[in-house]
């Protein structure tokens, strides 16, 4: 259990406790958000995570950390100069049409060398469909070798049948690796206040494994 993390997202409201309507439709008592880490300091720690999370997965066997667009792309920027020698990436919404790069599907793409070996990173995964998107480019632009996805929280649910994550990797044939998961981050919090603050109370626990029971893959 990476509890530093945990109370890194308890602190920094990067996880908030509540009701919340997902994209999927689902009413989740939790919702992760990296986009409020909007200062030098905070993006600068979480890329700290991301990056000891990438290189125990993958040492600094790769070229590329790749950020979708857009609130992955600090993410991917904050990770990549915790290597100093490794690039980052981003996917345009929309091709520039004007400029040196005008038509490029990417930033950060200038002199990339085909065949690229990638990581991804992102918050975290619902339904994937995003991170398919993005393989897809990925894959037809640049050539590139991806070679898994970091993602925060793994959010531990069900996808059509089974996990929505071990669905995306039998879809996709590319490996998800989570710094935390769910159920570690509501029994951490649980039992623990962070900076003297309770995050998580046993209204707020109940509500979680009524949650987790429907929609946990678990």
């Amino acid at each position: 259990m990476n509890t530093s993390f945990i109370e890194f997202l308890a602190r920094n409201e990067a996880i908030r406790f509540g009701e919340f309507t997902l994209k999927s439709g689902r009413e989740s008592p939790y919702f992760i958000d990296m986009g409020v880490l909007t200062t030098g300091t905070t993006i600068s720690e979480l890329g700290k995570y991301y990056a000891a999370k990438i290189r125990d997965h993958f040492n600094e066997d790769f070229d590329v950390i790749f950020g979708p667009a857009y609130k992955a792309v600090p993410i991917a920027v904050s990770a990549a100069m915790q290597f100093g020698n490794k690039r980052w990436l981003f996917d345009r919404k929309e091709k520039k049409l004007h400029g040196a790069d005008a038509n490029s599907t990417f930033v950060g793409s200038q002199n990339l060398d085909l065949g690229s070996r990638v990581v991804i990173v992102d918050d975290v995964i619902t339904t994937g469909g995003t991170k398919i998107e993005a393989i897809e480019k990925l894959s037809t632009i640049i050539k590139a070798d991806i070679l898994g996805i970091v993602i925060a929280v793994d959010r531990m649910e069900i996808g059509k049948k089974n996990s929505a994550i071990e669905e995306f990797s039998e879809l996709s044939g590319i490996n998800v690796f989570a710094i935390e998961n769910i159920d570690n981050i509501f029994n951490y919090l649980k039992d623990n206040k962070v900076d003297g603050k309770s995050y998580v109370n046993n209204k707020t626990f109940e509500r979680y494994q009524k949650y987790i029971k429907t929609y946990g893959s678990f």
